[in-house]
């Protein structure tokens, strides 16, 4: 099919939206993401539209997050932080120009081999749905649930707390089979449940935006001859190509596990490069380039899987993909249902933006490098004012009252008391997102199955089985010390 030029244009638009909400420390995909919705009326018949612009945004806020990790020495959005232990000491040593280049070359060259395999081929993947019927479905549910309390961090009983109360308000509202209002205490503003908006503003954005204005970052000049250390980058990337694809497999594998991606991934290939390379003349966490190359090279990977699960069973493998789920339902596509698996012209506006998007931020990521320090000196809470004023905009569009403001500030002390307690928010968001399908999988399968079908559904019988091998997994082995989201 031919694309509509506004596509292209939109694609353009997300991928410079993205890469400046990428570039300002703590920021990143879900912050943004999260400021659309107060224009969501301005892509109603426009679909297509929304999905480019949300498609390039993601993409583009991946590659800007790994400024303010190797310039400032602080995480970006998430998926950049085990990129500072060796990225700040090489920029420290006036060689950020060239750390920069490496992580750019090896999360966009990781990023597009990944996007072949995962978008131009994802039509394909969907006829493995087909195969899903109810017993299928509701078994991959349980493993996906299992995986995000159990394999998303070492705090796995505060994973199964956080998914029981995050699942537990998704319920609020409306019974639908009885059309009666449940657990709502009275309160009529709640009679459509929680809205998604200011939960996951609360709950992720906030929190972290409030503990990041009192943060002092580390600010560094370049050493000169920057185009220079810019090709230097590359040679690092392509001389230790293999460590790439390495932490690309890391993170392609994790983001098909729904709810154990996000900050966990660049951590996991970080350690696979420390491990597989032993005796190092440049110690690791002093300057050696493969520990930049190593985690960047995972992310994007990440990102793309996570669209196999969200995509075709609306399972959203981390929260920027639930996010991205409740933006496009509000604008008519409903990832997961039947009609998205053969919807030609979803699967070609996602390959396009995604890919299109891909080779703008390289070239924007490269020529940006000699600006770098300058942008990021901007103290954070001058990026902080505007942030919280367009999130808190955006929260208040559902009625416009007082009821928006006082559930904003609710979510928001929700955040801070999930963060202080360590209980973990990204299994509480799938959590919330899941519950209405949760609840109506189970009510189909006890109503036409038994228990004892299962074992005429070997498909069913595997997903159940990996959900068992999840959860011991979390029970027995001990996890690392890396604090999650």
């Amino acid at each position: 099919m031919t694309l509509d030029p506004q596509i292209l244009l939109l694609t353009l638009y997300g991928t410079l939206f993205g890469f400046i909400f990428g570039i300002i420390p703590i920021a990143g995909a879900t912050t943004a993401l999260i400021t659309l919705y107060g224009f969501l009326n301005y892509f109603q018949g426009h679909a297509y539209n929304l999905l480019a612009f949300t498609t390039a945004i993601v993409v583009s806020c991946t590659v800007g997050d790994l400024f303010a990790s190797i310039v400032m020495n602080i995480p970006g959005g998430g998926g950049s932080a085990a990129t500072m232990v060796d990225g700040f000491p090489l920029s420290k040593q006036g060689q950020a120009a060239r750390a920069l280049s490496a992580a750019i070359f090896s999360s966009c060259g990781m990023g597009f081999v990944w996007g072949v395999l995962v978008f131009v081929f994802l039509p394909y993947y969907s006829k493995v749905v087909m195969l899903f019927g109810i017993p299928e479905l509701w078994a991959f549910v349980l493993m996906a649930l299992a995986c995000i309390c159990f394999v998303n961090n070492k705090y796995w009983v505060r994973g199964i707390i956080g998914l029981l109360l995050g699942t537990f308000l998704g319920l609020v509202g409306t019974n639908p089979v009885t059309n009666s209002l449940r657990f709502t205490g009275g309160w009529m503003y709640l009679g459509e449940g929680i809205q998604l908006l200011p939960l996951m503003a609360g709950v992720l954005a906030m929190p972290e935006i409030l503990e990041a204005i009192n943060f002092r970052g580390n600010f560094i000049a370049q050493g000169n001859d920057q185009w220079s250390q810019i090709k230097q980058g590359y040679l690092d990337f392509w001389n230790n190509k293999w460590i790439a694809v390495r932490g690309s497999i890391v993170g392609g594998i994790v983001g098909l596990l729904p709810g154990i991606g996000g900050p966990i991934v660049d951590w996991l290939a970080y350690s696979n490069v420390v491990a597989s390379n032993k005796n190092e003349q440049i110690p690791f966490g002093q300057g050696n380039i493969k520990g930049v190359i190593g985690p960047e090279s995972s992310v994007l990977a990440q990102k793309s899987t996570a669209y196999i699960p969200t995509v075709l069973f609306g399972i959203p493998a981390a929260p920027f993909e639930a996010i991205i789920m409740s933006l496009l339902y509000g604008v008519g596509l409903d990832l997961g249902s039947r009609r998205i698996l053969t919807d030609t012209a979803f699967f070609s506006t996602l390959t396009t933006s995604y890919m299109l998007s891909l080779l703008l931020t390289f070239f924007i990521a490269i020529i940006f490098i000699r600006y770098a320090v300058n942008i990021n000196k901007i103290p954070f809470k001058y990026w902080a004012i505007p942030l919280l004023g367009v999130i808190t905009w955006s929260c208040v569009q559902y009625t416009g009252g007082w009821e928006d403001y006082a559930m904003l500030a609710m979510c928001c002390t929700l955040g801070i008391v999930l963060k202080y307690l360590k209980i973990s928010r990204a299994s509480f968001i799938i959590g919330f997102v899941m519950a209405p399908r949760v609840e109506a999988l189970t009510r189909q399968y006890i109503a036409i199955y038994d228990w004892i079908d299962l074992l005429k559904h070997p498909i069913a019988l595997m997903l159940l089985g990996c959900g068992i091998v999840a959860i011991l997994y979390g029970m027995i082995y001990s996890k690392s010390t890396i604090e999650y989201v």
